[in-house]
């Protein structure tokens, strides 16, 4: 397991035994030593405390979904490991709370809302989200910019009380420059952007800019030059018709009076 083998390179390197390394964690040595032998699976809070003992930046993290199986369909799993090595994201969504800035309970409805979805299939599906969201905890965070059109406040996904909490976590997320958040009003009439949400992400290393597109079935990632400079131009086109970051928050607020 490739978990197993990054685990026991990076203890190696810091000269730390099983032991040593279970003395830095609130966990057993056979806790750590289970799990480097492949007698377990590692959980979520030992691989951050695993990675906090040993100074890492995600290299665990990210093989989480493949050991628990939450790694989302097929076409999606390529944008994860895209968001992983990014510098800048930006989103627009004009039907839904992005992703990265779901509560469980928002992405859990959103879930359960896809016809045929089973519990069991919903579950992972929302784990697997909540995975995704760890890339703000990175030591150097991607700078996230969002685009909401106002429609998407006001659809009442799971009712009042899931509503209140997920814009109050829209309003306490939104920390510029790391995390904007803009609202872009319904006044602004038929946008560029109705056909469907995208994201644009430019990488930590220089690599080719990367966009993934929505579709009513299935999304699509792609390095397309043609393709990601063409989204490029909708985004700032979005951008220009949107509230400023004070603007959204007030927008925020507004509309969270309506779900008490």
């Amino acid at each position: 397991m490739e978990y197993a083998h990054r685990l026991k390179k990076f203890r190696v390197e810091h000269g730390l035994s099983q032991e040593r390394l279970a003395e830095r964690v609130p966990y057993s040595e056979s806790a750590v030593g289970h799990v480097e032998r492949l007698m377990r699976k590692p959980s979520e809070d030992l691989t951050r405390e695993l990675e906090k003992a040993l100074g890492l930046d995600g290299q665990l993290m990210e093989l989480l979904p493949q050991i628990h199986g939450v790694l989302g369909p097929r076409w999606f799993r390529e944008w994860p490991k895209v968001e992983a090595t990014a510098h800048a994201i930006r989103t627009w969504e004009p039907m839904l709370i992005p992703g990265l800035l779901q509560t469980e309970s928002y992405a859990r409805k959103v879930f359960l809302g896809e016809p045929g979805a089973t519990e069991q299939e919903s579950e992972k599906a929302v784990q697997f989200r909540l995975h995704r969201q760890a890339v703000f905890s990175r030591s150097a965070p991607p700078m996230y910019s969002a685009l909401i059109d106002e429609s998407v406040l006001r659809r009442p996904v799971g009712g009042p009380q899931v509503m209140r909490d997920q814009l109050q976590r829209l309003l306490e997320v939104l920390n510029p420059p790391y995390i904007t958040v803009r609202i872009v009003p319904l006044k602004a009439g038929l946008t560029v952007g109705c056909l469907g949400a995208f994201e644009v992400a430019t990488l930590l290393d220089g690599g080719p800019d990367h966009a993934y597109l929505e579709s009513a079935e299935e999304g699509r990632v792609t390095n397309r030059v043609r393709t990601v400079q063409a989204l490029i131009v909708q985004w700032e086109a979005l951008s220009s018709m949107a509230y400023p970051v004070d603007g959204s928050r007030e927008a925020i607020r507004e509309v969270m009076t309506n779900y008490e």
